[in-house]
């Protein structure tokens, strides 16, 4: 967990007004002496266990703003005051890619018609289900048909009809990736379906993808369309109030059932002025037959990123606006996991400024399978601590008092340093 930006638990005045106001909409509850320093808590509610067990909850997006940017104040305890070994786990999905032995036979351009590439994959008849085109071409969009063939006599369509782009003067690398149905023909005939001119092709790589879509969780935010975007742009924004969620992927809703392929930014800052792109990508449809193809998603990478602001852009270049588009704010769940014991209840706790990142091993001896197969429960409703005590030092609590004194002492030495010059005015030293 990142600590770079750390958020504190309000200094006593203001928290403790926080606290009592909290009070008429929260449950007030006492923490045992060894946690005071916790400022809220939440029973974790589950099923009562006849052995022990691993069992976990997710957080909410709450959570998120009542403890400290990283979560590093989490913890878990019993009803015994015991603190409890976790760990957080996350389903952030996967891709994995194994390159196939191809031997390129063929780039032939048929005018009026395509661009023709005929590949051979060789080996022991491996399975696969991808292509990737290479192209020195840096600002292109083309539509590409997949067959696949035995003998390189009779063919049949994997791919019907599928997209490759590229902007990069947008900055946009777009894809060059083309998906089809999973098979183990030895040979495949791509045919890039513009007749005007030859499409440049340096070469081609067959692939076999197998993707694990990781786990969203829609953020409550609405973003709101700018009513003076930039010009061939389409933007929305939105207030989250605080940066304690991590973003980690932008989805939209597009009514109009036409067809589009458009890049997307998608950028955060502190201000609602300064903006970091953190993901640019691009959504798109389009009809396959009677089935529609679309890609509607622009993810984050590295596990997403923190702001208080978003920002979200259409590039639709010469394009008009996509009607009925809107954007939505994903995050990506975390599940707090710990051994469950019979008998014992459980209640998490955050809201801590001092405390630091525990280190427990229960994240050594568990494996994906395990925690995929964890017992669900449920957070109760948000509790304050009746005897919390602030962490932080006296000095930093009463800082307002320390700027005090420390008026007070440069007025008194302004004071005496006003007098020693008016004595030294008064009493001139004799001319000799």
């Amino acid at each position: 967990m990142s600590h770079a930006s750390r958020k504190k638990v309000p200094r006593l005045p203001i928290a403790a007004l926080f606290a009592l106001a909290a009070l008429a909409t929260s449950a007030a509850t006492p923490l045992p002496d060894a946690w005071k320093h916790w400022l809220y808590s939440r029973p974790i509610l589950l099923a009562p266990a006849d052995a022990p067990r691993l069992a976990g909850v997710t957080l909410t997006e709450d959570v998120y703003g009542r403890a400290r940017s990283g979560l590093p104040d989490l913890r878990v305890i019993d009803d015994r005051g015991m603190e409890t070994p976790f760990v957080l786990f996350t389903r952030e999905g996967s891709k994995n890619t194994l390159s196939r032995p191809a031997t390129l036979h063929e780039t032939s351009f048929a005018p009026g018609l395509y661009t023709q590439v005929v590949l051979e994959v060789t080996g022991q008849a491996p399975f696969h289900n991808a292509i990737e085109i290479q192209s020195p071409e840096t600002d292109f969009i083309e539509w590409v048909r997949v067959e696949a063939s035995d003998d390189a006599q009779t063919w049949r369509i994997v791919q019907q009809r599928a997209p490759i782009f590229r902007f990069q003067r947008e900055y946009h690398q777009g894809t060059q990736v083309v998906s089809y149905s999973e098979n183990n023909a030895r040979f495949l005939r791509v045919q890039i379906l513009d007749g005007e001119k030859q499409f440049p092709v340096s070469g081609a790589n067959v692939l076999y993808q197998s993707i694990e879509p990781p786990e969203r969780s829609p953020l409550a935010a609405v973003m709101k369309p700018d009513a003076k975007p930039a010009p061939e742009r389409t933007s929305w924004t939105a207030d989250l109030g605080s940066a304690a969620v991590p973003v980690s992927e932008v989805r939209f809703d597009v009514a109009s059932p036409a067809e589009f392929i458009r890049p997307v930014e998608v950028a955060a800052g502190p201000d609602n002025q300064n903006w970091a792109i953190f993901a640019r990508g691009e959504i798109f449809r389009y009809h396959q037959g009677d089935a529609v193809q679309e890609q509607l998603g622009v993810p984050i990478q590295f596990g997403g990123a923190r702001g208080r602001y978003w920002r979200v852009e259409i590039v639709n270049r010469s394009d008009a606006p996509l009607v009925g588009a809107v954007p939505r704010l994903y995050s990506t769940p975390k599940h707090i996991l710990f051994e469950q014991q019979p008998g014992r209840s459980y209640r998490l706790l955050y809201g801590q400024s001092q405390a630091k990142e525990p280190r427990y091993d229960l994240g050594l001896r568990l494996n994906p399978k395990q925690m995929e197969a964890a017992v669900g429960g449920q957070l109760d409703p948000e509790e304050i601590n009746t005897a919390w005590s602030d962490p932080q030092p006296w000095t930093e609590q009463h800082g307002f008092l320390l700027w005090i004194v420390l008026g007070i002492a440069v007025t008194l030495l302004g004071y005496s340093a006003l007098r020693s010059l008016r004595r030294s005015a008064s009493n001139p030293t004799p001319s000799a």
